[in-house]
């Protein structure tokens, strides 16, 4: 919206009286106008609200804020602490109004509210819904609408949002539609949070060490039942695994867990007993349903968070994004398992700790409602801990200098010194405003109150002792779910003989637990008010511990800082870094900025569920149930997994009423559960049938109308079982991608693919940069560019990937979030974003076919009409490097993988960069992975190739022939061979080997991990190739130490030579099979060549030395 125009709006809105609409339209213009130019306007709309009633809420504490509501009972329970809630009774809400007299009405998407007497009277717009409304308008009472359903319920609620003054939305994507769909830009970001009063880190179990999943079974939702299979099927050889199931005993086939989990099931769980299956366990899994929302995700990672319990998830973007790595996030079971025995029990505590300390910091009920009440009350109080008053006794200068440095390094933002001065010196540093220094006499008399604020919290500090940054947060932050009149340490660190000990195990986050004193806080209000500085520190001093609600053991040492090695003390106590995810300010923030969408959905025309159940009348068939519930089209089906059935409307629809410039648009919106189709048969004007198309649901379709088709007859096309639910049949595209895309660094890494569970070859070398990055602390986003209508978000081995097209890219930079983009295989569409931001830094690796002219890969023709195709292709190709080469942008560099592709790159292109325009970094080695074990001798008779069988350019035939020749030879079968691979090659090039018993053949794909703890049992790498800028799987091979067979073609030779190795000539597999018969001959120079090649690799290749030769092309201070 135009400024110019809020300014004439916000003046229509204050003349019609609607004060509280100008009011806010004239705040958000002081935010982006300066507040000088309508502060006037405020203040005079304020005392028109002020002069019919409304309170000036500014100032109010929240719990002061008189809320009226409608929630559902868990909702009603996670805010009720936070304000003076009222929950509305459909039949007395207006009495019940005029008695409280509400600052602001708040409304969310309640399925059944106070007492179940709201069941469908909040999404179907009710009396009791529209009464409650007009009441509040008439008094200038803001009204809110919190959709915690979307995105799945957008439309299902959309009706009743536009009623309301503010919306407010768990799912950032939803913004823009909101915006559009209503027509004004009061929508705002509200995600889930934790009530600190209902899930809390206080012990009250003793945890099993085991998985717990207390939840459903959904047949409806098959991604996260696949998940939640996959995790049955890893995650117990770890952990014992328990399940609660929430239908148990019902006997519905559609929440009735399958046979093969009895064994896990341990019975049920009553609501108001959840705490057992969030502070029972020692691990806990969330299953979410929405996985690709950005901010919305299951509500119960913010509790389990808050319980201090290592949260396990399949994927969720959302939660990738709010939390980072302190939620352990996978759909893969043994990729999550693989990561949780990476921690020992100090790394998992600070795991916990630290998302505990998230979840405390932003992700409270009291935050949300902080921020509600910040755009709709205008309030300008901060959510903030109480405040923390330290108090230090210092007998010297030098303590006095450790004392304040222990105070200086806090994060904690609310916080004072008092420090005692025992015998006389001076301070030697210039006092803060929030530094007092004291002498003793000074400290005798002086009352506590005097100095110290009645909500706040008194604590010691000593200087002998040791605290991180997060000590008094941590501290502070316990107050939100304690009401102890003490907290602090009983399980804490220690110096002593040398070294940290921890004393006090199994004492941490224990309700009533002997704290130690100099590692404590306790509440002013717990203390008389005659009480003296002086005479409190030596009470504490005098008392060595006091009985209150235990924390957390880190950030914390005794005698920690005159310890003799400090940096061990460091090492054990400090928190450790782990990606926390984004800012929630940030995050509202930026959803603020959202534009409306350019075009929404609501203005489309739709069929609903009830116009479809007309359209089709009754349905009569024994394995189909239709019926219709709450206005959508219920289907249920009992047919068999490979069986599926037509049903067809009763009556056509004439093509005139349906057509726009003869094609049909649509998008059928239908819950998961069932896979249904929905189908048009078109007919000529005498009925006679024409042709028919068949779409999938919950995606944009689109079909040229058949020349001469009068009418259509809608049918769905149902298969095997299941249940959904059908919306609405909407005649037009709906917007499917997000307006704005989230990210969490400044720098991108763009590539044509990436690896995925399902495919874990392509592009792996960047996936090992990624990882390499993230190992030295550089975080990158990664995109892969795809020609996809939707974009859409995974997780591979901790590592997060969007995908999606031009659009989607150049939505992404347009953020201004990135500084540098890091490039794998550019195309051409890549560069047409990326050229228009002329201010970023470009870095392009280039590998091989993306840039190599057609001759390069004759290879792989097998007629000329290929290389004719091909051929054309390559101008093309050619003609875009050449004119994006010559000249070189200014803000463009180079990377090439070996100096040969370099220089076979400058020789195709036809002219040199220049010299300060690119590098030569080979692709990196991981050899802690693949690691070197000395190979004893028997093992040069165990050959290996693991190989794509994708291209001709892998020259498998040539260990095909190799593997022939040596047939011939007597001692062929004292040589084992295995090959691993696959591709549309495979079969046809291994069949001649399949007849020798000495022979091992897979078709399968194998993960890093998996190659790895092969190349252990083999001696012999066989590689062949007719083209490699470097060749990845052969540098691991022999990084394990495997010999290395190939050919002396491309960039081979930069990378082997025969001090390591054989090499062969181009498409000799003779040579191929006589290095094998050498390497076999002579087990001397076969255990020479392993640890040649093993060495060879770690000098030249190895992720160690590459890795930092790449950051310090991107990173800031990194020099290679």
């Amino acid at each position: 919206m135009q400024k110019q125009s809020m300014v004439r709006l916000a003046a229509a809105e204050f003349s019609r009286g609607n004060y509280l609409k100008a009011l806010d339209l004239y705040r958000g213009l002081s935010k982006s106008l300066g507040d000088k130019n309508f502060h006037a306007n405020v203040l005079l709309c304020e005392r028109r609200l002020l002069r019919q009633g409304r309170r000036d809420c500014s100032q109010l504490p929240l719990k002061s804020i008189k809320m009226a509501c409608v929630m559902d009972e868990f909702t009603f329970q996670c805010y009720e602490p936070e304000c003076d809630l009222l929950a509305l009774s459909p039949d007395m809400a207006l009495a019940e109004l005029e008695a409280f007299q509400p600052d602001v009405l708040f409304i969310e998407s309640a399925w059944r509210g106070k007492d179940e007497l709201w069941h469908r009277k909040v999404g179907g717009l009710s009396q009791e819904l529209r009464a409650v409304l007009r009441w509040s308008k008439e008094r200038q009472v803001p009204t809110v609408f919190w959709n915690k359903e979307d995105p799945v319920h957008f439309e299902t609620f959309l009706a009743t949002a536009r009623e309301f003054d503010f919306v407010f939305t768990t799912d950032i994507d939803c913004i823009s539609r909101y915006k559009a769909a209503l027509g004004h830009d009061r929508v705002f970001l509200l995600p889930f949070a934790c009530q600190p009063k209902l899930h809390n880190p206080i012990e009250t179990y003793s945890r099993k060490d085991a998985f717990c999943f207390a939840g459903a079974y959904y047949v409806r939702y098959p991604d996260r039942t696949r998940d939640l299979e996959n995790y049955v099927a890893h995650l117990p050889s770890f952990k014992p695994l328990e399940i609660f199931d929430r239908n148990f005993g019902k006997g519905d086939s559609n929440y009735q867990f399958p046979p093969e989990y009895q064994p896990y099931i341990v019975g049920t769980l009553p609501f108001n007993e959840i705490d057992k299956a969030y502070k029972g366990y020692r691990y806990s899994i969330n299953l979410n349903s929405i996985k690709q929302s950005q901010t919305m995700f299951a509500r119960r990672v913010f509790e389990l968070l808050g319980s201090n319990t290592i949260t396990v998830s399949n994927f969720s973007r959302g939660v990738r994004l709010l939390f980072g790595d302190l939620v352990v996030t996978s759909d893969n079971g043994s990729e999550l398992v693989a990561r949780l025995k990476l921690m020992d029990w100090e790394s998992e505590q600070k795991q916990r700790l630290a998302a505990l300390r998230k979840v405390m910091q932003e992700h409270t009920y009291a935050h949300r409602l902080g921020v509600v009440a910040r755009k709709v009350l205008g309030w300008k109080l901060r959510n903030e801990p109480p405040e923390i008053v330290v108090v230090a006794a210092a007998a010297s200068a030098e303590e006095y200098i450790q004392v304040v440095r222990h105070f200086r390094s806090q994060q904690c933002q609310r916080k004072r010194l008092i420090v005692v001065a025992r015998n006389a010196w001076t301070p030697v540093d210039a006092l803060s405003n929030d530094e007092l220094v004291l002498d003793e006499s000074e400290a005798v008399n002086l009352l506590i109150s005097s100095v110290v604020e009645s909500g706040a919290w008194l604590g010691l500090m000593n200087a002998a002792d040791y605290y991180g940054p997060n000590y008094l947060q941590d501290m502070a932050l316990a107050t939100t779910y304690s009401d102890a009149d003490a907290i602090g340490k009983a399980e804490y660190y220690l110096w002593t003989d040398g070294r940290v000990h921890l004393a006090g195990a199994g004492q941490a986050y224990a309700k009533k637990a002997p704290l130690l004193s100099r590692a404590s806080i306790v509440s002013m209000s717990s203390l008389s008010d005659e009480l003296t500085v002086g005479r409190w520190l030596q009470q504490m001093t005098n008392q060595s511990t006091l009985t209150g609600q235990a924390i957390d053991p880190f950030n914390y040492c005794v005698n920690g800082d005159n310890a003799s090695n400090r940096d061990a003390v460091c090492a054990r106590v400090n928190d450790a870094k782990i990606d926390s995810g984004l800012s929630i300010d940030d995050l509202i923030r930026d959803a603020e900025q959202i534009p409306a969408d350019e075009y929404h959905e609501a203005a489309l025309p739709r069929w609903s569920g009830s116009r479809l159940a007309q359209l089709f009348g009754p349905v009569n068939h024994p394995a189909l149930l239709v019926s219709l519930i709450g206005g959508e089209l219920c289907i249920e089906s009992t047919l068999a997994d490979e069986k599926h059935e037509y049903v067809y409307s009763r009556d056509e629809i004439p093509i005139a009423e349906l057509v726009s410039e003869g094609r049909l648009l649509t998008h059928l919106d239908a819950s998961p559960g069932l896979d249904i189709q929905y189908v048009f048969v078109f007919y000529k004007e005498n009925k006679e049938r024409l042709s028919h198309v068949i779409h999938s649901v919950n995606r944009n379709q689109s079909v040229a109308i058949p020349e001469g088709a009068a009418s259509a007859r809608l049918g769905w096309r149902i298969r095997g079982g299941g249940e959904t639910r059908i919306r609405c049949l909407q005649w037009g595209h709906r917007s499917l991608d997000q307006a704005y895309l989230l990210g969490r660094s400044d720098k991108l890494v763009l590539t044509n693919h990436y690896p995925s569970y399902d495919n874990l070859y392509r592009n792996g070398f960047v996936h090992t940069r990624v990882k390499s990055y993230l190992d030295h602390g550089t975080q990158v986003d990664v995109f892969r560019m795809q020609p996809v209508s939707v974009t859409s978000f995974h997780e591979f081995q901790n590592v997060d990937v969007t995908t999606g097209d031009e659009k989607a890219l150049e939505k992404l930079l347009s953020t201004k979030r990135y500084r540098h983009v890091l490039v794998h295989f550019l195309t051409p569409e890549m560069w047409a974003v990326l050229q228009r931001f002329s201010d970023l830094k470009v870095t392009v690796w280039i590998h091989g076919s993306e840039i190599q002219p057609w001759y390069r890969r004759d290879y792989n023709y097998q007629n000329d009409q290929e290389r004719a195709k091909a051929m054309r292709e390559s101008e093309v190709r050619m003609e875009f490097w050449r004119g994006l080469l010559q000249p070189m942008p200014a803000n463009l560099k180079l990377v090439f993988v070996s100096r040969y592709f370099a220089e076979e790159v400058f020789e195709d292109v036809g002219f040199r960069v220049p010299e300060d325009s690119y590098k030569i970094i080979h692709n990196p080695i991981d050899t802690e992975l693949f690691s070197y074990q000395e190979k004893h001798t028997d093992q040069r008779r165990r050959v290996l190739s693991i190989r794509p069988y994708a291209s001709r350019k892998y020259a498998n035939d040539l260990s095909v022939k190799a593997i022939l020749k040596l047939s011939e030879k007597p001692y062929f079968n004292d040589i084992e061979f295995c090959m691993i691979g696959d591709g549309k090659l495979f079969d046809e090039t291994l069949a001649p080997l399949r007849k020798f018993r000495n022979v091992k053949i897979e078709r399968r794909f194998l993960t890093h991990g998996e190659i790895a703890a092969i190349h252990k049992d083999y001696g012999i790498c066989l590689t062949p190739t007719r083209m490699d800028a470097q060749g990845v799987s052969r540098d691991e091979a022999m990084a394990s130490g495997l010999v290395p067979i190939s050919n002396a073609v491309a960039a081979i030779p930069e990378f082997m030579d025969e001090s390591c190795g054989i090499l062969a000539d181009s498409e000799d597999a003779e040579g191929l099979a006589a290095g094998i018969e050498a390497v076999y001959k002579s087990p001397s120079r076969f255990a020479a060549l392993s640890a040649a090649a093993a060495a060879r690799v770690r000098r030249q290749s190895a992720k160690h030395v590459v890795v930092w030769q790449e950051l310090a092309l991107f990173t800031e201070g990194i020099h290679a």
